[in-house]
């Protein structure tokens, strides 16, 4: 198998654990204090959904109503987001760090993050990498910005970072299969490579 496939697999595993994790702790009521209230702001703005399909309100009302309940759903999200976050970068800086450049994933896949001179990697370097390649980033700034920004400002500004998001995690994984050594953007600027390990 090569080492560009061994690398999709191991992220979609470790993308899978992490989500797993992240979305049992967001559903602990304790621990995510809105989460009933999110559900309940959720059934709203589906009710609004229907009745936009079964042609009861205009375009323009529906619009409008889609702005709210994002703005609101958002505020709702806060706990979740950081829960998100925090996990994320657990898991993809300190896994990695405990296991000097293996995630559970690639641990399967048998391949390992090491920098370009086959160093070892700091702790910094693989904080990096995770804010690049799993959009951590852009959920960070849409969670500070709907402290600070109002419904439609707010609404803009999620579609913008939710855009680059998408474009830059595009690039990556393109320049992962175009580039002859199989190193995505995010090896390019942190100056890694993942490589495949022996088998005993």
């Amino acid at each position: 198998m090569k080492i560009k496939v061994k690398r999709f697999i191991a992220f979609i595993i470790d993308i899978f654990i992490v989500s797993i994790i992240s979305e049992a702790l967001s559903n602990v009521s304790f621990i995510n204090i809105y989460k009933d209230k999110y559900i309940e702001t959720y059934s709203e703005y589906q009710k609004v959904y229907d009745e936009f399909v079964d042609n009861k309100i205009t375009l323009e009302k529906y619009n409008s109503n889609v702005i709210h309940y994002n703005y609101e759903l958002s505020k709702l999200s806060i706990i979740s987001n950081s829960i998100y976050i925090v996990i994320f970068i657990a898991y993809f800086v300190g896994i990695n760090c405990l296991y000097e450049g293996q995630t559970l994933g690639k641990k399967l896949m048998n391949i390992k993050i090491v920098g370009e001179n086959d160093n070892k990697i700091s702790a910094w370097i693989y904080l990096l990498r995770t804010i690049l390649i799993t959009g951590i980033f852009g959920t960070f700034l849409l969670t500070i910005s709907i402290l600070i920004f109002k419904e439609n400002m707010y609404y803009n500004f999620s579609y913008i970072i939710g855009l680059i998001q998408y474009i830059f995690q595009l690039i990556v994984g393109i320049s992962i299969v175009v580039n002859k050594n199989g190193k995505g953007l995010h090896d390019l600027i942190c100056k890694t490579k993942v490589i495949e390990l022996k088998t005993k």
